[in-house]
Formats: structure tokens, sequence, C-alpha cells
């Protein structure tokens, strides 16, 4: 990874955190409006060390990491069924449109009501928000396939597993990892959403929790962490995707 790309962000962030430092103490904020980054950071520190903070934390990435993974297949199977059929895409698309259109929010309760508080409500939240990229994707890719390559496989008496492992498996692999990027972090959307509606545990259910007991250094630690968290995801996709398609 280029030195600069990471030097350049931890030099704004120590920017950033010494004018908040500076602001907190000159202009006196109260710790309950606008907590000290010091003050947060122990804070932090204290959640972690209790272990409280660890159980949410795992909680939030268990959602993500099912959900994406399925989510990413439910994609890749859809988008391939509707490229390759248009009574498919016809009976399907008005319905996937008609819920991608929908705020999650307003989805939320109903995934909660059916599946219960736990993890299986908000795993197939996730699963909702993750799939459509990847499906849009990789049928967009496949319809988009260079009709020589298709002929040129049909020359060779190629059959239907043949043309979809040597021509448009790989013509859609750029396609669904960068689908699968945008993905990532809109299933951690997804999960925190389902979280504030209704849960026992996850970094939603403590944004939620703070903000009812009035304690922003609750809701800005979450923040923090998920924000840390997205990025961790983010970069993993993307370290993914210049390891399997090297040659980009």
């Amino acid at each position: 990874m280029n030195k600069k790309r990471v030097l350049r962000p931890l030099i704004l962030l120590v920017v950033i955190l010494a004018l908040w430092q500076g602001a907190s103490s000159v202009l006196a904020i109260p710790s309950y409006i606008l907590p000290s980054p010091l003050e947060l950071g122990q804070h932090m520190i204290t959640s972690f060390q209790t272990g409280n903070l660890w159980h949410h934390i795992f909680t939030t990435l268990r959602e993500i990491l099912i959900g994406t993974f399925y989510g990413i297949l439910l994609g890749i199977v859809l988008g391939y069924l509707i490229a390759k059929s248009t009574v498919v895409e016809r009976l399907l698309m008005p319905i996937i449109l008609i819920i991608q259109i929908a705020p999650k929010i307003s989805l939320a309760p109903l995934f909660i009501l059916w599946f219960g508080l736990g993890l299986t409500s908000k795993i197939a939240l996730v699963i909702l928000v993750v799939s459509f990229p990847v499906m849009v994707a990789q049928s967009t890719t496949i319809k988009n396939i260079d009709q020589n390559y298709v002929d040129f496989m049909t020359v060779l008496n190629g059959n239907k597993w043949q043309r979809f492992i040597h021509i448009e498996l790989p013509y859609s692999l750029t396609a669904i990892l960068s689908g699968i990027k945008v993905s990532v972090t809109q299933g951690m959307t997804g999960a925190v959403i389902g979280e504030m509606m209704g849960a026992q545990a996850g970094l939603g259910y403590l944004l939620t929790y703070g903000s009812e007991m009035y304690d922003i250094k609750i809701i800005l630690s979450s923040v923090i962490i998920l924000s840390f968290l997205g990025l961790i995801l983010y970069y993993i996709a993307e370290f993914a995707e210049s390891k399997i398609i090297y040659w980009k």
C-alpha cells in the first residue's frame, strides 16, 4: 500500500483530534455535550477492559459477515438468472426494485416481527441490502459480454458450463468484486439499522441505548468503532480484489 495513502489520512486525523482537544479545553465544552478526545478515549479503554464492548462488536461483525456472504451468493445467482432469462427478469425485477426502493429502516420492523430480535432478522436485512449491488453488477456485465466470445465458444462446441467458466465468470469478475466493495459497507448499515430497531446486543443497540440514556460517550464510541470496522472491511475487499484480479 502506498505510504502517502496511509500517512496523509493519519496526519489529518491527528490534526482533527488536536483541534478537538484544544477546542474542548479553551471553550470549556461540557463532556455531556461533546467529550474531549482524551475523555472519550478513556471511556473506550474502560469499555474494552470490562469486555462488554467486545460482545457488541462481535455481534455486529457476525451479522455483517454472515449476511454479506449469503447476500453475495444470492446476488450472483439472481444476477445470472436475470441476465440469461427475460422471463425471470420481467418476473423478479419489479419486485426486487420495489423492495430496494423502500427505505430499509421501514423494512426492519417487519424483519424483526418475522424473525425475532436475534441474529436472524439482522442477517436477513444484511442479505437484502448486500445482494442488490452484486446482482446488478452480475446481470449487467453478462448482458454486455462481447458476442464474438460466445460465438467462438460455440465454434469450439463448448457447453453451458464451459461457457460460464471460461467466458461469463472471468468477464463478470471485476464487476462482481466492485459490487462487493460497495455491498460490504452497505451490509454494515443494514445490520446497524436492524439493531437500532430491535436487538439485545450489537453496536446499533448501543447507539439506541446511548440515545435513551443521553450518554454521548456511548454514541460516539459506537460511531467510531463502526467507522473503523467499515474501513477495515472495505480494505479487505479491496485487497481481495487486487489479488484475484492481479492483472488490473
